[in-house]
């Protein structure tokens, strides 16, 4: 068996006991549930990377297509009082894969990818709109563009994200 298919099966295993524990993270809801399980508040994968999202809310799920609301938390910001850049990173790796998951919910891929740049910052206090688009989907690779924006549309980040799909087995 290769490692992957180790965590894939010890994952199916697990899952009823996490969901009991309510730890039961947004690509494991979207494998079980299906891509509508991505709307409304986010679910993390527990105390992991992802966590820092907690009160993130998705307001649209289309082929191909997520939109969220995030507020820049205190614990969002850098010494400056704006969105750290890892948060972005870490809201670009989530969007891209979320939009990923509209395609076919049970093909979340693994990082290969991922830059971001910064055009303007995210204050704190401020909510900031969050776009994950698939620029392109094949059956090896997912290429996805996610964009940040303030109330007024101005746009704060964009970054990429691609995504390998490894072959089962």
């Amino acid at each position: 068996h290769s490692p992957l298919n180790l965590w894939t099966t010890a994952s199916a295993a697990m899952l009823p006991s996490l969901r009991r524990l309510g730890a039961v993270g947004y690509i494991a809801r979207a494998k079980e549930l299906g891509r509508q399980s991505l709307l409304g508040t986010f679910h993390s994968t527990g105390e992991r990377f992802d966590a820092i999202l907690k009160g993130m809310e998705c307001v649209k799920v289309e082929d191909g297509h997520v939109e969220c609301k995030v507020l820049v938390t205190e614990a969002m910001q850098n010494s400056y009082g704006t969105m750290h850049g890892g948060c972005t990173a870490t809201i670009v790796d989530v969007l891209g894969t979320m939009a990923l998951l509209t395609k076919d919910s049970q093909r979340p891929g693994v990082s290969v990818e991922m830059s971001q740049s910064f055009l303007a910052p995210a204050k704190g206090g401020e909510v900031v709109t969050a776009t994950g688009v698939v620029t392109k989907y094949g059956r090896a690779l997912g290429f996805t563009e996610v964009r940040l924006t303030d109330a007024h549309g101005k746009l704060l980040a964009t970054g990429r994200h691609t995504k390998a799909f490894p072959a089962a087995g």
